[in-house]
């Protein structure tokens, strides 16, 4: 049949079909106008005549849509209820970019410096946490490093690119172990983390992680580095200023002063400079100090206190020895107390300053004494409160014969139970207590050696002896031993 013979006047497939391609190129949609169709043969290669003039790609035209199309429109063209309608048909698809997943980090200490807001609106910029300690196995970060979308293609053939997304990095320092595991959030996903391989500052950028056993600071410690709290052992090259707040765990290096009284060192405390108090708060040492000097200081000190010129209208109290090192080192306007022993050359001063030396003394010992036996009173008094109530209800159950109703059982045994366990805490206490009497001093041989001079107005304390002296002495050595009456004086002979 030749195709003056398949055309009715009104049969127009260029008016009557329409493809529509979406705004993401994903689907093809034909448009048909039933009107523009009667009369004629519409089959699918004349649909796929329009589908190709606007460009799509024959692997992209879903077949059985386009059957099922051809069969609608030609129903249509047969109702006159639908010849004036417009019907669609999606007829070819793409297939979608399938997206990504970008990549996070999330780090699990603080990163961030956290100024202190006081009341009064200032900000303390000293408290801030610029060196955060970490401890060996803490889990320091966690990455994704993100999926890569896959690549699409709409209904021209032409590739529909998936967004881009974020491919993080951590590059690691030293002391960082890496582990990959599954991402218990996201199954099918793995993640890494990053854990501390030993105990230090840790040190990040946004993309970086370090671990460092030591915390090393090339400044002085002030309102540059903040206050430092530190589980470890700290360098400084520089010093410590005034006002600024040092805990320190480990042992602390300064190439500088110690300016501030507000300093807490667990193990030793080495100073090229001084330590320069303002005659407040207290510095407190586990270990050794060694440092040059000591003015308007006030320190307490575990381990041997050694310093090298002079110690000044301080107060140092110690349980090892205090050892000063100089050939014209001195012992000045100051009180010490040393456990052990104490060796200088200057003791005094020629102004009469004064000055005072107590050995064999255990400062900590003594508080707790004092602590304890306030308490061992305060405890004693408690004690004598309940017995009226306890003489009380043994009366009661001796009138009862017994005879008592639960209610009141449990709250005897319950007065009866504080009793026995206030009881028992100060039978613990006394004997502590006693303990603490006999340990504040030193039971064995004890020491005060001056290798030049001691100048009138200087103390010395040994237990219940205290010897001031009224004249200069020079070079000696007194000798200290428990239950002795007075201390035994022998020259000193520089070797």
């Amino acid at each position: 049949m030749d195709s003056a013979q398949n055309k009715n006047p009104e049969f127009n497939p260029e008016r009557g079909l329409r493809v529509q391609i979406s705004d993401d190129r994903l689907t093809a949609t034909l448009v048909a106008k039933p009107l523009w169709l009667i009369g004629g043969i519409l089959d699918k290669y004349v649909i796929l005549e329009s589908i190709e003039k606007v460009g799509i790609h024959p692997d992209r035209i879903t077949m059985n849509e386009l059957d099922k199309a051809v069969t609608a429109i030609d129903s249509a063209t047969k109702d006159a209820s639908q010849q004036k309608a417009q019907i669609e048909f999606i007829i070819a698809r793409g297939i979608p970019a399938k997206q990504g997943k970008s990549g996070w980090i999330k780090f699990f200490f603080p990163r961030a410096q956290r100024v202190v807001v006081k009341e009064d609106g200032s900000a303390d910029f000293r408290n801030i946490n610029k060196y955060i300690h970490v401890k060996e196995g803490d889990k320091l970060a966690t990455l994704f490093e993100g999926v890569a979308g896959e690549q699409g293609t709409d209904v021209e053939g032409k590739p529909v690119y998936p967004n881009p997304i974020d491919r993080p990095k951590i590059t690691l320092g030293r002391n960082v172990l890496p582990k990959t595991v599954e991402d218990a959030e996201n199954p099918g996903y793995t993640v890494k983390e990053f854990y501390a391989a030993v105990s230090g500052a840790v040190f990040s950028t946004d993309n970086s992680l370090t671990v460092s056993s030591e915390l090393n600071i090339d400044s002085s410690i002030g309102l540059g580095t903040g206050n430092i709290n530190f589980d470890g052992t700290i360098k400084v090259k520089g010093t410590i200023e005034e006002g600024a707040v040092v805990v320190c765990s480990g042992s602390l290096y300064l190439d500088g002063n110690v300016e501030s009284s507000e300093v807490t060192v667990g193990e030793d405390l080495e100073v090229k400079g001084g330590v320069k108090g303002k005659g407040k708060g207290i510095i407190r040492i586990k270990g050794d100090l060694r440092t040059k000097f000591i003015e308007n200081a006030i320190i307490e000190i575990d381990g041997d206190c050694i310093v090298e010129n002079f110690i000044l209208g301080s107060k140092i109290f110690c349980l090892g020895n205090i050892i000063l090192t100089g050939e014209t080192s001195s012992l000045v306007g100051s009180e010490v107390l040393a456990f052990k022993g104490v060796t200088l050359s200057s003791f005094g001063s020629t102004a009469q300053m004064d000055t005072t030396i107590e050995v064999g003394f255990h400062y900590k010992n003594d508080r707790l004494f004092t602590e304890g036996s306030s308490r061992l009173v305060q405890l004693e008094k408690e004690l004598e409160a309940v017995l009226p109530e306890i003489q009380k209800i043994k009366d009661i159950v001796q009138r009862s014969r017994g005879k008592i109703d639960d209610a009141r059982k449990l709250k005897f045994k319950e007065v009866f139970d504080n009793y026995q366990k206030k009881s028992r805490t100060l039978e613990l206490l006394k004997s502590k207590v006693e303990e603490l009497k006999m340990t504040r001093y030193n039971n064995e041989n004890v020491k005060v050696v001056v290798r030049n001079t001691a100048h009138p107005g200087a103390t010395i304390k040994y237990r219940r002896q205290i010897e001031k002296l009224t004249k200069a002495q020079t070079a000696f050595i007194m000798n200290f031993f428990p239950n002795q009456d007075k201390a035994m004086m022998t020259a000193f002979k520089a070797k």
